[in-house]
């Protein structure tokens, strides 16, 4: 975007202009560090504090928030959406810069590729392969045999897609990311772990972004399927056979082990983890670096390894943070109770008689 106007701006996010609209505005920073031609944006109260001291030419804010006389705010009721939306007016997404079909790609003659296909060198396209319209691949990316891959998705470099997955439209997936090896099946017998052949695939749904270094098992039979819309972080693990509703989020490092069946709207915060074989509802939430080991009801929040409900991991955080007083105290009464034992021995003893009074 060239530069604009503050008016302007708000027009675009559906905001409430307070202040001067005709603020010049060039680009976007931080509240700290922005400057007199930037736009920023408050999305979480604690950083209301630097509105007294930023050098913002425009700042988004929410509907209730306090700010200095004199400064040029945008009023609206989801700022963070609103910053998102700014964002993309300004800068767009990243685009690949090849154009075409490189002839160092190894492309098998019976792959089909759609319209504006964008194949970069050293990536190598299987026998029986479709390939949608307006899909980007990038250097290194090698994409299996019998593989449908839908319109307008981009493969970052190095991905590998193994054969026979699915990918629906506009799915992203970043660098170093697996769809589709073999899942950990093995059957142990007379002390050695015989692997079990993986013959399903992984199924991953429209609008799907699957960060850097993932890995997607494919099933033993049927098809792991990850849901329309859901959003992967990076180094997220998900088993053979999992299924994973539609608009879940899985932060860095968490885990899903095998045959789990996940809801919709799931949230998996940093380096949870899910046992195979177990249900999660709709709407559950999943805290920091806990761990599931059994089923989840919609719309419940746990953590802790086990996880428990959020409000009884709450209260065993207390008591755990409390734990050096308790000791202290349960060794003082300790004492105490052992001066008391002593005491009463004595007060128990018969009176010494052995000496006649002369």
């Amino acid at each position: 975007m060239q530069k604009t106007t503050a008016q302007e701006i708000s027009q675009l996010v559906g905001g409430q202009l307070e202040g001067d609209g005709q603020r010049v505005i060039g680009g976007m920073a931080t509240i700290e560090s922005a400057g007199p031609e930037d736009l920023s944006f408050i999305a979480n109260a604690r950083y209301e504090k630097h509105l007294s001291q930023t050098r913002a030419g425009a700042v988004i804010v929410s509907t209730t928030c306090q700010v200095p006389q004199g400064l040029t705010v945008i009023r609206c009721q989801d700022p963070y959406f609103a910053f998102r939306e700014a964002m993309v007016a300004f800068y767009g997404f990243r685009k690949p810069s090849f154009e075409g079909i490189s002839n160092q790609a190894d492309i098998h003659p019976s792959a089909v590729l759609g319209q504006g296909v964008r194949i970069a060198s050293f990536a190598a396209i299987s026998r029986n392969v479709a390939i949608g319209d307006n899909t980007v691949i990038y250097p290194g990316v090698f994409i299996g045999p019998d593989c449908r891959i839908g319109d307008d998705c981009t493969l970052y470099p190095n991905v590998t897609v193994y054969d026979g997955c699915c990918l629906g439209n506009r799915v992203t997936i970043h660098a170093g990311s697996s769809i589709g090896h073999d899942g950990f099946g093995y059957a142990t017998y007379r002390g050695r772990h015989e692997k079990i052949p993986q013959v399903g695939n992984v199924v991953v749904e429209d609008d799907v972004e699957i960060g850097a270094c993932c890995t997607i098992d494919r099933s033993t039979l049927g098809a792991t399927v990850i849901g329309a819309g859901t959003k992967f972080s990076n180094l997220v693990a998900i088993g053979h056979g999992t299924r994973l509703g539609r608009g879940c989020l899985l932060v860095a490092q968490a885990g899903i082990a095998g045959s789990a069946v996940v809801g919709n709207y799931c949230v998996f915060a940093g380096q949870s983890g899910v046992v195979g074989h177990i249900r999660i509802g709709d709407g559950a939430r999943i805290g920091a670096q806990s761990g599931v080991t059994h089923d989840i009801s919609a719309g419940q929040e746990v953590l802790g390894s086990p996880a428990v409900i959020l409000s009884e991991a709450r209260r065993s955080m207390v008591g755990v943070a409390k734990l050096p007083q308790l000791r202290a105290t349960v060794a003082r009464l300790s004492d105490e109770v052992q001066k008391l034992r002593q005491q009463l021995e004595q007060m128990k003893r018969p009176p010494d008689n052995s000496q006649e009074s002369t």
